[in-house]
């Protein structure tokens, strides 16, 4: 029976398959013995935007925000060239580990994309969106050395271990699209309506730009004010050792 590791970029797949002598490339995943390693292109999945819950929500209308879903869904993502159609590199590197994953070979999923909150985000919505049943656990390793990996691989977390990670990862997520979608949209429509401008509004832009704002204030308001300075002389003369 094999394992099936998942990798969040395709180099660190290469950098784990050579660690662990797997050598027979396919294509979307490399195969050794044991082991079927698989990779992500970071991010395959994102949100629901607001219209695909409502197409309302496309009019921008005061009536119908803030508007948060009962149930946050996930779609693949978009082309980054065309938003209006799906990326198809990122779906058939979904379709692929979907069928990694229901191989009847592969009896256990290991999580090796980055460990921290989007590299836990990136696996968890990939597990999420294609169901997964199968026992999950997650390597921690520093490098990617054949004697770092098995070491990891000795000692894998379970997946529940990981929830703080995840939740953190989600949270964000949640909070950008909350933020983004009601406060862009109300903004918009309230100050820039009718000039064809966008005025986005993130959980970190608008931040960021407060703090230019309050500095800008404070240079625009600056007076100048005599001041001071103590200034003494010390002769050589009057040092004695």
């Amino acid at each position: 029976m094999g394992k099936l590791i998942l990798a969040e970029k395709p180099s660190v797949a290469r950098n784990i398959a050579e660690a662990l002598g797997c050598k027979t490339k396919k294509d979307g995943y490399i195969e050794g013995p044991g082991y079927v390693i698989t990779w992500a292109f970071g991010h395959l999945l994102t949100l629901y935007d607001g219209k695909d819950y409502d197409e309302k929500l496309a009019l921008w209308d005061f009536d119908y925000f803030p508007y948060i879903p009962g149930e946050f869904k996930y779609k693949i993502k978009n082309d980054s060239k065309n938003k209006k159609v799906v990326d198809k590199g990122a779906k058939k590197q979904l379709d692929i580990i979907s069928s990694l994953i229901n191989r009847k070979d592969i009896e256990e999923i290991i999580t090796a994309t980055d460990f921290d909150r989007e590299g836990e985000l990136i696996a968890l919505l990939i597990f999420k969106y294609l169901n997964v049943k199968k026992p999950i656990q997650r390597i921690l390793i520093n490098e990617w050395t054949p004697e770092e990996v098995n070491k990891g691989l000795n000692n894998l977390k379970t997946n529940a271990q990981m929830s703080t990670l995840q939740d953190a990862g989600l949270s964000r997520q949640l909070a950008d699209w909350v933020i983004g979608i009601n406060f862009t949209a109300v903004a918009t429509m309230k100050y820039t309506r009718g000039r064809g401008n966008l005025l986005n509004i993130g959980r970190v832009l608008m931040p960021t730009l407060k703090l230019i704002y309050d500095r800008e204030l404070e240079i625009k308001n600056f007076k100048p004010e005599a001041f001071n300075e103590l200034f003494y002389y010390l002769r050589k003369s009057i040092w004695k050792v």
